[in-house]
């Protein structure tokens, strides 16, 4: 509770409030730019005069007591009241005493325990000293005393002093003393706007240790139901854009809870410090209710909060939810419609997972054994919440507790006749009804995901599941959603791999074929009555991919799937519709990850979508399918001549497909052929009305490959990725894509090692996911290969160079290149570090007034070559000490020399004669004792104190 104002009484002391109001308006010499100030005032703020007393001595002894700890302040307390009760008379002498002594405090910055402790005993003094005995008792004072009033007085007068340690200790007095206030306690009007109008000052100062003490001063004098608070908008400003973090989380902190400070305070939780994530809890926690938040700030903070690094704050987040549940009083489901089940689905099974690890089995199946009757929830009865919760109930007691297993999950023959039921239910519901029509695919989607955990063992069960997932496949009004989860629940119910594909391929064709009967694949039928709108497509491209994504043969050389691949995959992709040839591409994708020979064959195909297509998810998922067929068949591959026992399986599968059925091969090979011809067509469209360059029609990939040579179809791939990465829409993609590749050792170049360190420091990328993935792609990147270690000493020059050049207009100089020199480095080791260090040191000598030579020379005593070959220590010393007499500046020198002392003494010298080098060592220590005694000179550098994202901190 803030002090109460009151007005002017006749105990006020007779020196004019309003002269020391104006006078602490003078402008602050603290925050930006300081005043000159005299020299007079500067020595009466740092050597306080000495009164003349017998009082200043029985002070000092109380004082003295005081510093030695904490167990005899309130009869010390008592002893300076007594002392100030037998001068009342000379109460203005015994404050210049008082004052006197608390200046010595005030002098000493370090938070050292005498110092806190005299600091603390003055403040509670001040607050007690007009008290009478019997007040004196009292834990709390509700009025503020002529004492107490001098001394904030006095301490806001000097509030803008020169000296620092000043500024941040009458900034703690004042706040103490306001802090050791009741409640209910009332100040002068005047005091309280000259306290309030110092300390919005010292928000600005430029100490961030003053801005904290000022933070927490002006907590109780806040007003949260004005929207124009100075000192509200004073800490807005602070949680955003204060470059400290211990500001920012003593502004999180202090700032009291309102419709406009909440939003921020939620956003505190994705700050980049660990410490103020977990400040913007713990206030969450404490002051704000669930009610009090919206539905997105509830799930931005789960999201933030589980998915964070650093434990403490994921603990934050976890007790967060322990009060979520209970305000619920334990009711599980309750506290699942207050969060976004159907948006969030996964975030929403960790919330689960986390409260299940933290309270009883039995407490948490409560909830929902109250709603279920003979192992079921009644069909009336289902909502998102309560399937979703027993969905992810079950899961977690298949394994763990079975005996509550059996007691909420049926047979799978009642389970499928369960779901059967619901699905003819959820038929019935009119299409208008969005809502109702939404919720109930929801459901159907989570009794599919909990069907697989019901026992498979059963045979009479598999059998009704099957029969129910082929009913519930062929309804016109199930989702696209439902229907890929149905035909991955119905691949687990059949363990036949090859009557899976035939049964689903029956579906499909059931599906496009409306002629009863009509089950053989042959051009006559496709051409005549095969559907090809928009929605029958996406339904059978759908059941593709739940199906692809079951199987483990070899797409090309089954019919059954080469036909699917023809009929409908290919037909797909020159749809003009994005849904259809988006899906296409993903199917297309899959069914080449199981094939080398038709990876081999449409890798170029999937290249041509990426220059021509312009529609943001096919561009990605043709990308994604690229990265994915090196990464599992790798580079080279796809510049290799067809093996010879390829060739012979291939030519033995056709040969014996023709034997077989020598019609339906043949009108195959013509449907493949026709569905190529119009591809190549569809892409030619694309070119021409997107207007691509002419270089563009034709395709480099497949010139090269036609020439088998690996090293050249390296480097045109690598040159593609470059291109990529400078592609805003694929950069994300084109980036986690080679760092996949880089991390599993299929690529290895030093220029995309450098532009990804490049694009992770790169101010554009903040907030980016991008640098989630690579701060785990650089901090366990070559850890244990040589060849990874070679890439990153290769890129360690020029991605400081990059840095260093680059224009004044681009972001990449905001980046500091010492901290990126600091990454590589801490990648590398052994002799990694002497070769970067002799390298480093020639490229200083070139060129060492540069800023590319500058970086270099803070970067180069930071390399660990202590443990080296000699006479590579040997040769960087002698360079090292060509260096110190290239540079001048000071501090620099400095530094360099004590890098140069340590390496020689690694350096072995011979068992008998004098050692080399003795004279230069000698020369060498004098420099450095000589350096040590001048005043050091501040170098100029881009300076950044860090990535703006949490990725960083996970890098070593």
């Amino acid at each position: 509770m803030a002090p109460k104002r009151k007005p002017p009484t006749k105990r006020r002391k007779k020196t004019d409030s309003t002269e020391e109001v104006e006078q602490s308006k003078v402008t602050n010499g603290a925050d930006k730019k300081q005043k000159p100030r005299k020299q007079e005032d500067v020595e009466k703020e740092d050597e306080p005069q000495a009164p003349d007393s017998k009082m200043l001595t029985k002070m000092k002894s109380i004082l003295d007591s005081v510093q030695k700890g904490y167990t005899h302040q309130a009869k010390n307390i008592e002893k300076m009241w007594e002392l100030k009760q037998a001068n009342e008379e000379g109460e203005e002498d015994f404050f210049e005493c008082f004052w006197y002594l608390l200046q010595h405090s005030c002098l000493v910055i370090a938070r050292e325990p005498p110092t806190e402790r005299i600091i603390q005993f003055c403040c509670k003094f001040a607050i007690r000293a007009d008290l009478t005995r019997e007040e004196f008792s009292n834990e709390e004072v509700s009025q503020t005393g002529p004492f107490a009033v001098q001394l904030f007085h006095t301490a806001l007068k000097y509030h803008n002093a020169h000296n620092k340690a000043v500024r941040f200790r009458l900034c703690q007095i004042v706040n103490i003393l306001l802090t050791s206030l009741g409640g209910d306690a009332e100040i002068d009007e005047a005091l309280f706007n000259s306290i309030y109008n110092c300390m919005l000052e010292r928000l600005l100062d430029k100490v961030p240790a003053v801005r904290v003490q000022a933070v927490i001063t002006l907590n109780r004098l806040q007003d949260p139901t004005d929207p124009e608070c100075p000192v509200m908008k004073g800490y807005l400003n602070i949680m955003k854009t204060d470059g400290v973090a211990e500001v920012r989380r003593a502004a999180v902190k202090a700032i009291a809870v309102s419709t406009k400070s909440l939003l921020p305070i939620v956003e505190r939780t994705r700050d980049t410090n660990p410490s103020v994530r977990k400040a913007a809890f713990e206030v969450l926690i404490e002051k704000i209710s669930i009610r009090a938040m919206k539905i997105s700030y509830r799930m931005k903070l789960l999201d933030s909060g589980l998915h964070d690094r650093m434990p403490a704050v994921k603990d934050a987040c976890v007790s967060l939810i322990k009060k979520w549940v209970l305000y619920y009083e334990s009711d599980i489901i309750k506290l699942l419609k207050a969060l976004d089940v159907e948006g969030k689905v996964d975030l929403c099974g960790e919330v689960v997972e986390e409260i299940l690890k933290h309270v009883h089995i039995d407490k948490a199946v409560e909830c929902l054994m109250s709603r279920i009757e003979d192992k079921v929830i009644p069909i009336k009865d289902l909502t998102c919440e309560s399937v979703f919760y027993w969905r992810c109930i079950v899961n977690h007691c298949s394994t763990a507790y079975p005996h509550i297993y059996d007691t909420i999950m049926p047979t799978l023959s009642e389970f499928s006749q369960y779901l059967k039921d619901y699905v003819i239910l959820a038929s019935s519901i009119s299409p208008e009804d969005y809502d109702a029509h939404y919720q109930a695919s929801y459901i159907i989607q989570e009794l599919i995901k909990m069907a697989k955990h019901a026992d498979m063992s059963d045979e009479a069960g598999r059998k009704n599941l099957i029969a129910v997932s082929k009913f519930i496949i062929t309804d016109a009004e199930i989702t696209v959603q439902s229907i890929e989860r149905l035909v991955e629940l119905y691949c687990l119910a059949e363990v036949n791999e090859q009557t899976r594909i035939t049964t689903v391929a029956d579906i499909i064709n059931d599906v496009r074929n409306p002629l009863e009967g009509a089950t053989q694949f042959n051009l006559e039928t496709i051409e005549s009555c095969e559907k090809n709108d928009p929605v029958t497509m996406i339904r059978c491209l759908t059941m593709v991919t739940g199906l692809v994504k079951c199987v483990k043969c070899d797409v090309a050389f089954d019919p059954t799937l080469s036909v699917l691949l023809q009929d409908v995959v290919l037909t797909g992709v020159i749809s003009n519709n994005e849904i259809v040839r988006h899906l296409s591409i993903k199917a297309l994708g899959l069914s080449c990850i199981l094939s080398k020979t038709l990876a081999k064959k449409y890798l170029v195909f999937f290249q041509q979508v990426v220059m021509v297509d312009n529609f943001a998810d096919i561009l990605e998922t043709s990308l994604k399918v690229i990265f994915d067929l090196f990464l599992v068949f790798g580079i080279e591959t796809f510049a290799e001549d067809e093996s010879e026992e390829e060739k012979k399986k291939k030519d033995g599968e056709e040969s014996q497909n023709s034997s077989a059925d020598g019609s339906q091969n043949s009108e195959n090979t013509l449907l493949a052929q026709s569905q190529e011809d119009i591809i190549s067509s569809r892409l030619e469209e694309v070119r021409v009305a997107d207007g691509a360059a002419e270089e563009d029609l034709e395709n480099p990939i497949s010139a090269i490959a036609d020439k088998k040579d690996t090293e050249a179809f390296s480097d045109l791939i690598i040159a593609k990725f470059k291109d990529f990465l400078d592609d805003e829409v694929l950069r994300s993609v084109a980036a986690e894509g080679i760092a996949k590749l880089m991390y599993n050792g299929r690529l290895v170049d030093a220029q995309l090692f450098s532009r990804l360190l490049l694009l992770w420091y790169n101010p554009t990328t903040e907030g980016d996911p991008l640098r989630h993935c690579l701060g785990m792609f650089f901090s366990t990147f070559g850890a244990n290969n040589e060849e990874m270690l070679d890439v990153v000493e290769d890129a360690f020059f020029p991605t400081l160079e990059t840095i260093c050049d680059a224009p004044h207009t681009s972001p990449l100089q905001e980046i500091n290149p010492a901290n990126v020199a600091d990454l590589m480095l801490s990648l590398l080791r052994g002799r990694h570090h002497e070769q970067i260090a002799i390298k480093m040191c020639n490229e200083i000598l070139v060129q060492p007034l540069s800023k590319y030579g500058r970086c270099l020379v803070k970067t180069l005593p930071r390399c660990g070559v202590l443990t080296g070959e000699q006479s590579n220590l040997k040769l960087i010393h002698s360079l090292v000490l060509q260096i110190i007499d290239e540079i001048d500046h000071v501090s620099t020198k400095k530094s360099l020399s004590t890098f140069a002392v340590k390496i020689r003494s690694f350096i072995v010298q011979p068992d008998t004669g004098e050692e080399e080098g003795d004279d230069k060592e000698n020369g060498l220590n004098e420099t450095a004792s000589n350096t040590a005694s001048q005043k050091s000179v501040s170098s100029t550098q881009v300076h950044r104190p860090g990535l703006s994202t949490r990725r960083t901190e996970q890098v070593p």
